[in-house]
């Protein structure tokens, strides 16, 4: 069964590199990228979608890693997950035909160009047929159980020293969170 699911991973992984290559044969970047390595993260939770480009000014190429939620895909299906990353390979593209930065107006007009999604206040009025909040939510990993029976659930572990504080009640009885029962969802 393990062999199954490493199978279906690379075959995820193949397909996003196919769309990379005829993304990158189209807008003419394959010589300006050495090595991309595609990752599929169960672990990544902040995002749906991360890439990291190392440039090399001396050599005149790049290095690019391309990270991608394994969640989004779980949850949303082949389409939103391949648009998320038609986004990422749209920060490639910026950076190295348009030495762009972050989400600027030439990202932008990439990510319109690959058929990539952003989330609406991103995109604003320029770039509304590109935005999509179908899939914008945070993954909720942690459960927090009042003894009065309100449940809280969060992305993030709340730390044992925000938990002492005062500030942080239960807002249906008024109990200290330091009573509450934590617990790991995902």
């Amino acid at each position: 069964m393990k062999l199954n699911r490493s199978r279906k991973m690379d075959n995820t992984e193949s397909k996003l590199r196919e769309v990379y290559n005829s993304l990158a044969r189209v807008y003419n970047f394959t010589d300006k990228i050495s090595n991309l390595k595609i990752t599929i993260s169960k672990r990544l939770r902040s995002s749906n979608g991360r890439v990291k480009i190392q440039t090399n000014h001396f050599l005149g190429y790049s290095t690019a890693e391309i990270i991608m939620s394994k969640a989004l895909l779980d949850e949303f299906g082949w389409e939103t997950f391949e648009q998320t990353f038609r986004h990422e390979v749209a920060h490639i593209a910026n950076k190295v035909l348009s030495n762009g930065r972050n989400h600027d107006e030439s990202f932008k007009r990439w990510c319109r160009v690959f058929g990539g999604k952003m989330n609406p206040q991103m995109a604003g009025n320029s770039y509304r047929d590109c935005a999509s909040t179908e899939y914008v939510k945070t993954i909720k990993k942690w459960s927090y159980s009042c003894p009065c029976g309100v449940v809280a659930k969060r992305a993030k572990r709340m730390s044992w020293k925000k938990r002492t504080y005062r500030t942080h009640a239960c807002r249906s009885c008024g109990g200290s969170v330091v009573d509450w029962v934590e617990r790991k969802i995902a």
